[in-house]
């Protein structure tokens, strides 16, 4: 009887338990840099153009968890006839850790026009940026992945005409729909 009694137990509980997978371990450091385009509106005056502008985007960061990496991200996004620099604050993560996986991205900071070219008459001034993102990433070894992601950047900028010994002073909201390829590593 004991015997039959340890047999039941054993089929019991082995079929309860399951083998544990070893996780990779996480690499700590976290990089990407992404290319891509900043789609949207651009009105003058009456007229609604749709532009395309080039945006690189570079990250650098400490990986805390699969989820959550904290670093700074900066970069160049062209906005008509004005070049901005972002320098931001950016959290990064990744939803699975599988070879394929979605992925998403904040990016909250300022960006500065300090790279723009000025005319005598004319100053530029960057503003806050904001940048959230999705996407996936597909790992292609060696620590290394390719990743595509859509997201909407707004950015604040200010710009300052002079004209004899009037002012023009206008402040510029950009919204638009980013789409970047990037590598990271």
């Amino acid at each position: 009887m004991k015997f039959l009694y340890l047999i039941n137990l054993f089929l019991f509980t082995s079929g309860m338990t399951m083998a544990q997978t070893v996780e990779q371990p996480v690499k700590r450091y976290m990089g990407t840099v992404e290319l891509g385009y900043l789609y949207g509106n651009n009105k003058q005056g009456d007229l609604d153009n749709f532009v395309a502008a080039p945006s690189v985007e570079i990250f650098n960061g400490v990986r805390l968890h699969r989820l959550l990496a904290v670093g700074a991200t900066t970069g160049f996004d062209f906005y008509n006839n004005l070049l901005i620099t972002p320098f931001a604050l950016g959290i990064r993560g990744e939803v699975f850790n599988t070879r394929i996986s979605p992925i998403y991205s904040i990016d909250a900071g300022y960006g500065s026009a300090f790279l723009s070219h000025e005319s005598d008459n004319e100053k530029k001034k960057g503003g806050w940026m904001f940048n959230p993102a999705l996407g996936f990433r597909v790992r292609s070894g060696n620590g290394t992945a390719y990743t595509f992601a859509t997201g909407y950047k707004t950015q604040e900028a200010e710009t300052s005409t002079f004209w004899g010994s009037s002012m023009t002073d206008q402040k510029i909201t950009y919204k638009r729909v980013s789409v970047q390829l990037g590598f990271m590593f």
